[in-house]
């Protein structure tokens, strides 16, 4: 049992609960569509479009760009669930106030991520692969110990103090970890490391659209030095080998059965 590749997501949805990843990836039950889902793809979407314009577009220009995506994805989750009643809450919010109310949310998000590079961080500039491309939406497809990974790295920046690092744009409340940015970091020294010798990533971060002061900005750099190739390797090479065995235990709790979009299709469901 297995797929034809891993991928950080899926590590990550098997390490919070194998059971529920077992009814989304592998049993393919209906799942919970949020509103939330469309904003942090439409405003990655918008983020790709202004730095493959390498940052000419407009703000409006690239709000255009949220606005078609979010409308886009949107439509693509009523298709299979058209009844709104059954889309995922945000506190107080029902699906149709929250598919409203996230449109204005990642519109904000889109002016904010511009303003940031634009006026406060200009000279964080996305790297220039040895390719002559912007380093956007970046995919790679390494072997880890025979497990075929494949993933998108969001971008890489060229940071003035930190050198090439990877960063990965976040819509919600709760960055990533350290394993997450590891990955991109080893795939990017595997794709580029022949053409630039001693190319070592040891740092990345998160840029967070929802913040505090509502303006968006990057995480404190993570380190990533303690995650060579043999830890990567391992994660990877574990968790399929877990799911070719079949091993799949559920881990219900509120935390992980709340916001998990298969909780109606499992018995276990808090």
């Amino acid at each position: 049992m297995g797929t034809m590749h891993r991928s950080v997501s899926q590590v990550k949805a098997y390490d919070k609960c194998p059971y529920a990843y077992k009814l989304e990836r592998v049993d393919k039950v209906w799942a919970r569509p949020a509103a939330w889902l469309a904003q942090g793809l439409a405003v990655h979407e918008a983020a790709e479009w202004w730095e493959n314009t390498m940052r000419s577009g407009t703000t409006e220009e690239t709000q255009e760009r949220y606005r078609d995506a979010y409308a886009a994805h949107t439509n693509r989750m009523c298709k299979t669930t058209p009844n709104l009643d059954y889309w995922f809450a945000s506190g107080p919010y029902k699906g149709e106030q929250d598919i409203e109310r996230r449109f204005a949310i990642g519109l904000d998000q889109v002016a904010g991520y511009i303003e940031y590079y634009e006026v406060r961080a200009p000279e964080e500039k996305v790297w220039i692969t040895p390719d002559d491309v912007p380093a956007v939406e970046l995919r790679f497809d390494m072997e880890c110990d025979g497990v075929k990974v494949v993933g998108y790295i969001d971008q890489l920046i060229d940071h003035p103090e930190y050198g090439v690092i990877p960063r990965d744009i976040k819509t919600g409340s709760t960055p990533g970890d350290d394993f997450q940015l590891a990955v991109y970091a080893r795939a990017v020294e595997d794709m580029f490391g022949a053409v630039l010798p001693g190319l070592r990533l040891d740092q990345g971060d998160y840029w967070m659209g929802r913040t505090k002061n509502r303006k968006g900005g990057p995480t404190k750099p993570y380190d990533l030095a303690d995650w060579g190739r043999p830890e990567v390797d391992a994660v990877f090479k574990q968790m399929d080998q877990a799911v070719k065995a079949g091993e799949f235990e559920p881990k219900p709790s509120r935390e992980n059965c709340n916001f998990c979009p298969v909780s109606l299709s499992c018995e276990f469901a808090v």
